[in-house]
């Protein structure tokens, strides 16, 4: 699955309209699924892939996903057990070094740890591009640097 997200990310970076743009009001990218699923089988891609790929940028919508009340910058979030356990100690201080160069604002560090809890088998690689697909989906403008360390594998940590 995550092949395909990266494969949408470098194929159809287009998408996000006004790239590059800081957005008063992000908003999210939408995919029409059926010739996108066509264009992804001829790339190579299995049926089930696709299917679980859509299900989970379904969930960058916001479907899943309301916060009760918008997070403040300097708020502290406190990870529950569940979270710390599948988030592991490498993607939390990953995603806490992201928030101190302020490259994730508070509210999409709440899209980022919903759509990470929703990837099973979890590793550092596979969070740094959930944290890239939720920049993305919001049209949020994504510095060049750290789409780099976000998709290289041998830069374990931004800073």
């Amino acid at each position: 699955m995550l092949d395909i997200l990266v494969y949408l990310f470098e194929h159809f970076e287009e998408l996000g309209a006004n790239q590059g743009e800081p957005q008063e009001t992000p908003q999210t990218i939408t995919l029409d699924a059926e010739p996108l699923s066509e264009t992804l089988m001829e790339a190579g891609f299995e049926r089930e892939e696709i299917d679980e790929a859509f299900g989970w940028l379904a969930g960058l919508a916001g479907e899943r996903y309301h916060a009760v009340a918008a997070p403040s910058a300097h708020a502290v979030r406190i990870y529950t057990d569940r979270e710390y356990a599948h988030l592991g100690t490498d993607c939390l201080n990953y995603l806490w070094a992201l928030e101190q160069q302020n490259a994730v604002p508070a509210d999409l560090r709440e899209l980022i740890i919903d759509r990470a809890m929703a990837m099973d088998d979890l590793t550092l690689e596979h969070f740094k591009i959930i944290v890239l697909m939720v920049l993305w989906s919001r049209n949020q403008a994504i510095d060049g640097l750290l789409v780099e360390t976000l998709l290289d594998a041998a830069n374990p940590v931004y800073n």
